[in-house]
């Protein structure tokens, strides 16, 4: 009807013709949006824009001369963090005194670990005298061919033999790996320029510390409604989480030997950690002889824990391998990525994005080590930590961590039934480095083992910490031995 009036009334009161009735239509919807839309912008929105502008004119200058000064400050502090840190303290890689400038060390052998496993056991033959894991590990004979064909891996994925990448100049690109290898692994000593370390400080820290004290704040207000009654830790059977522990993440390298198939004790997965590092309730950072954690490879669930002359709860394991985890564990995935970058000058231009995130890598192994005593301060403020808690104590632990290097780990392959995280690297790895090899032109200097380890391994590591331990309040902070940690 609407439509029918207004083809009357523009037929005969001389107004516009219209081919169509949609050009009618379109027409209508525009008078009617003026009409609607026409007050608002005269009474709002010009007012306001005419404010605005009027605003910026008068006290842009002053606003802009406040946040420029805010940043020279900002920037100022900055230089001095970098100054005292990086300030002709350290090196590129391409120099032959970085420790990365060659390759990385080899991983522990297999035997190694094995005969310090067996001593640390004869220390304590009270507790593991009857240990039947100790006996098949001591004639495991036939694991070195395994370590080797690894270790034959690793060379492939290493230096990339005589290829040089070069620059349009035909220089040759720094941070090239020299033959030779590392005396031992190193977390935090790439260097970086100011402009890099300012722009990290920039874009990359404070998203890092808004996520850090997120998770802080949670895990406060968590405390505090736990104790005071209105929150409960999630239902959890200790034993189980312990064998996700062992199973499903980066720590499964300790598994070292297995009951034999008659054993009356079932199917049992030994994982041992010799000279294993802890933080005492004195705050005393220390080392036992020797960790082991029986799994039963079934129910995979813990089925004993010894450590030293002490017989451990699951609950006392949990804490041990939790702290272990994200401690001396994960700094070693830390220290070997940085085999894996390449921030030289030249791979501004060669490769930009490997630059970048080179940088980030660094960055963020400065934040995770140097820097990290400096949160510790935070959680004692929050009463997250007792006032007594030493930082160096835990420093001392991550520097154990690294210069116990990584465990060969060449039986594996054992745990692939059993262990959906040990399946999928076990399968990814050899894949990883096929492809590395593939554009290796695009990496120099870049480790390929030391990449997958930085970047595939390291996600893994954070991923599966998540899902292994869906609720911190598990931790017994209240145990007498270990609830520092």
């Amino acid at each position: 009807a609407d439509l029918v009036a207004t083809l009357i009334i523009f037929g005969f009161a001389g107004g516009p013709k219209f081919d169509t009735p949609a050009e009618i239509m379109r027409e209508l919807i525009k008078s009617k949006l003026d009409a609607a839309v026409t007050p608002f912008l005269t009474e709002w929105i010009y007012p306001a824009s005419r404010a605005l502008m009027s605003a910026v004119i008068q006290y842009g200058p002053m606003v802009t001369l406040c946040l420029a000064t805010l940043f020279l400050r900002y920037a100022w502090w900055v230089h001095g963090v970098w100054e005292e840190n990086f300030g002709r303290k350290r090196v590129c890689r391409s120099q032959h005194s970085s420790p990365s400038n060659k390759n990385p060390p080899d991983v522990k052998s297999f035997e190694e670990n094995k005969k310090q496993i067996l001593e640390a056991a004869a220390k304590h033959p009270e507790n593991f005298c009857t240990c039947e894991l100790l006996d098949p590990l001591a004639k495991n004979m036939t694991k070195g061919k395994k370590e080797r064909a690894r270790q034959a891996a690793r060379e492939k994925a290493s230096r990339m033999g005589s290829f040089k990448a070069q620059n349009p100049n035909g220089e040759v690109i720094d941070g090239l790996l020299p033959s030779g290898k590392a005396v031992e692994l190193d977390m935090d000593h790439v260097y970086v320029t100011y402009a890099e370390f300012l722009w990290a400080y920039c874009f990359i820290g404070p998203n890092a510390y808004v996520l850090w004290l997120c998770g802080t704040f949670s895990l406060w207000l968590r405390v505090k409604l736990q104790k005071i009654g209105l929150l409960s830790p999630k239902p959890y059977d200790p034993a189980e989480v312990v064998g996700r522990l062992c199973l499903e993440g980066t720590l499964a390298v300790h598994y070292y030997a297995r009951t034999d198939s008659d054993s009356e004790l079932g199917d049992i997965a030994g994982f041992f950690f010799h000279d294993f590092p802890y933080i005492d309730n004195n705050d005393m950072a220390r080392t036992c002889h020797l960790f082991a954690v029986d799994i039963d490879l079934k129910t995979k669930k813990m089925k004993k824990a010894k450590m030293d002359d002490n017989i451990i709860t699951a609950s006392e394991a949990l804490t041990l391998l939790w702290f272990n985890t994200i401690t001396g564990n994960h700094v070693k995935l830390h220290a070997l990525a940085n085999w894996g970058v390449n921030n030289g000058p030249d791979m501004k231009w060669h490769n930009p994005f490997l630059h970048k995130n080179s940088t980030v890598t660094v960055m963020y192994n400065f934040f995770g080590f140097t820097k990290f005593v400096d949160y510790i301060q935070t959680w004692k403020n929050w009463g997250l930590m007792g006032e007594s808690w030493n930082p160096n104590a835990l420093l001392n632990v991550f520097l154990h961590g690294i210069a116990d290097n990584i465990w060969a780990h060449p039986n594996i392959e054992e745990l692939i039934p059993h262990s959906s995280f040990v399946r999928f690297v076990c399968k990814l790895r050899p894949v990883f480095l096929s492809e590395f090899k593939k554009y290796r032109n695009e990496f120099p200097g870049v480790h390929g083992e030391a990449m997958f380890v930085g970047t595939v391994l390291h996600s893994l590591d954070h991923t599966t910490m998540d899902a292994n331990l869906k609720d911190p309040l598990w931790l017994d902070v209240d145990c007498p031995k270990f609830g520092r940690m």
